[in-house]
């Protein structure tokens, strides 16, 4: 299943953060080293959204902890589907026959 994480950073949290550019990296590199389909970082805020392709969150713990415990605020984590997987999708769940 593919996911949206999300993580929006406070402007002092952000301050703190851009201090120690090595807990960034190491940050980073714990995302990058579940193969995301995609990081985005937003120009207009501090904000990071990620896809990433997973079993479930249990696949992502350990990145999701230490995003919490860098940012001080829980990621937003959305399981999401693609238009062509939607209708598989509502039909094992018994949305549709």
């Amino acid at each position: 299943m593919k996911y949206i994480i999300q993580a929006e950073i406070d402007p002092e949290t952000g301050a703190q953060m851009e201090a120690d550019m090595k807990k960034i990296q190491e940050w980073v590199g714990k995302w990058q080293s579940l193969k995301p389909i995609g990081m985005y970082f937003a120009t207009t805020r501090r904000a990071i959204t990620i896809i990433l392709d997973a079993p479930s969150e249990d696949a992502f713990f350990e990145a999701l902890h230490a995003t919490w415990v860098l940012t001080k605020s829980y990621p937003d984590v959305w399981p999401v589907v693609s238009a062509e997987e939607f209708p598989a999708i509502a039909e094992r769940s018994g949305l549709v026959r």
